[in-house]
């Protein structure tokens, strides 16, 4: 029964972001996603495809349509950077303590097993009104927002009362709530987060529809979650939320009265993000420090979500003392250096920091270059009690120029973040290295020329492209000719890509010869 009831709500919450998805093309979220973080460009992400107007969903439909209704509308990268987050029990008593839900609740009691009439419109009489606000502990100006919130996540449910008469009575999410057990916490913390997204901006729109009817608020929250989600390693300022509100609002509109509509809007009424991000403030969903960004509960909802809809974000151990070395290199694509450099020396503190050098240094040896230079990165964090497993590192080719960087930085008292290059380094060990560097930046296909110059910038020397391809034209490592040849055609100088083409016909020649 309860695994029916959060299934249920599973697809209550697709459901409702699902319909919440209006008003985005494709090439939009492309854009502002790629704007955001450039690494995404890689990736070939395109996050909203042009809205599907077949509404909600029937309560029929619920569950697993609703899942695949909007895994048809978000299209984004097959897997995301790892998660780690803590065990269910903190989260659903984190979901227990969101402000939100209490009003939720009370406004819930005060409805009523029999209810509450309701206009026409679906609203509360003007007495009525003033007394759930009361009852909810909310401001009058804040009901409208609460009392939409509550009808979008069938937290109260609009019936006949058998007299032709429309009444507002608790619904099924008000009883899984009232049940108390972690899983329906949960699952009804994200059905009331789905809402959130969905309905704070029109609420916002729909209080002065005048001043709105040149501006679109649809979808505007969804695509700020999803945002806020793909770009957790930093976080979006405060002047990046409102920019994305805007954007979506005039729908890149280049008319000057669609831009005044807005510019009027936000005079009279203020920011309108600043009700979403409220909205979602009180359910614990966002935190503002120097931007703002997602908390643990919303990045569970948001994981569910998407991987009902068939995009892999694994989730790793809550535990850093259970994590792997592998565990810990899938993490650093979703947190900031910082967060990923404290995790990494607690990590390490948990078995020790040789041994975890030792262990990411194995993953290193074996790994891409991805996981070769998170990998290194986090040994260098852990600092000189490292050297130990560097020294051992010399006798591995993959990462023998990383440790003489390593320990030359020691023995020079360089800081950790420097990495300069090894005097008279042998060719083999730069080689390594720089195709290392190289194959991050030239991506498998539509490379970013700007991407190719600053990372072949950090592994080659200016003037010294003509030795290092002659090099990396001999040298045995397995993508060596598919980067010469991604440098040959998007190296934005012209010399570089000419002596990058011939390298590559060499390394063909050579590689011919050794097959036949």
């Amino acid at each position: 029964m309860t695994g029916d009831s959060d299934a249920r709500l599973t697809g209550l919450a697709a459901e409702i972001l699902h319909d919440a998805i209006q008003v985005y093309s494709q090439a939009d979220m492309e854009r502002w996603l790629i704007s955001s973080n450039p690494v995404l460009s890689s990736w070939q992400v395109g996050m909203f495809a042009a809205a599907d107007a077949r509404g909600a969903f029937p309560a029929s439909q619920r569950g697993s349509s609703a899942i695949h209704g909007l895994r048809a509308t978000l299209r984004i990268p097959a897997q995301l950077p790892a998660l780690r987050l803590p065990r269910s029990g903190e989260l659903a008593a984190r979901a227990r303590s969101a402000p939100l839900l209490a009003k939720l609740a009370a406004l819930a009691a005060w409805a009523g097993p029999h209810g509450k009439l309701v206009t026409a419109a679906d609203e509360l009489s003007p007495a009525d009104a003033a007394d759930a606000a009361r009852a909810a502990g909310v401001a009058p100006r804040e009901l409208p927002y609460l009392w939409e919130y509550a009808l979008a996540s069938w937290w109260l449910e609009l019936g006949d009362d058998g007299t032709g008469r429309a009444r507002a009575v608790p619904g099924e999410v008000a009883a899984r709530w009232a049940d108390g057990d972690d899983s329906g916490a949960l699952h009804v913390w994200a059905v009331v987060f789905a809402a959130v997204l969905a309905q704070a901006l029109n609420v916002a729109a729909s209080l002065d529809p005048g001043a709105a009817a040149r501006l679109s608020f649809d979808g505007q929250g969804v695509a700020l979650a999803v945002r806020l989600f793909l770009d957790r390693q930093r976080g979006l300022p405060a002047s990046s939320v409102t920019q994305l509100v805007m954007d979506g609002a005039v729908s890149d509109s280049s008319s000057s009265r669609t831009r005044r509509a807005w510019d009027a809007w936000v005079r009279a009424h203020g920011d309108p993000a600043l009700p979403l991000l409220s909205s979602l403030g009180e359910l614990g969903a966002v935190l503002a420090a120097d931007s703002w960004e997602l908390t643990p509960l919303a990045l569970w909802a948001l994981r569910e979500q998407l991987t009902s809809a068939g995009v892999d974000v694994p989730l790793l151990p809550a535990s850093l003392a259970e994590m792997t070395a592998a565990d810990l290199v899938a993490i650093a694509g979703g947190v900031s250096e910082d967060r990923f450099r404290a995790d990494t020396l607690a990590w390490a503190a948990t078995r020790g920091p040789e041994r975890a050098a030792r262990e990411l240094l194995d993953l290193a040896a074996g790994g891409g270059p991805q996981d070769r230079l998170v990998a290194v990165r986090a040994v260098r964090h852990i600092g000189p009690a490292a050297d130990p497993a560097w020294r051992s590192a010399m006798r591995r080719p993959a990462l023998r120029a990383y440790a003489r960087i390593a320990l030359a930085a020691a023995a020079s008292g360089a800081p950790d973040a420097t990495m300069p290059f090894v005097v008279a380094p042998e060719p083999d060990d730069l080689t390594w290295m720089a195709t290392d560097l190289l194959a991050l930046a030239c991506g498998d296909e539509d490379p970013d020329p700007g991407a190719i110059r600053a990372q072949f910038a950090e592994a080659v020397a200016a003037g010294e492209e003509p030795w290092i391809f002659d090099l990396m034209s001999r040298n045995s490592h397995p993508d060596v000719v598919r980067v010469l040849l991604v440098l040959s055609r998007h190296h934005p100088d012209r010399r570089v890509a000419r002596d990058a083409r011939k390298a590559a016909a060499s390394a063909r020649r050579m590689r011919d010869a050794i097959v036949h």
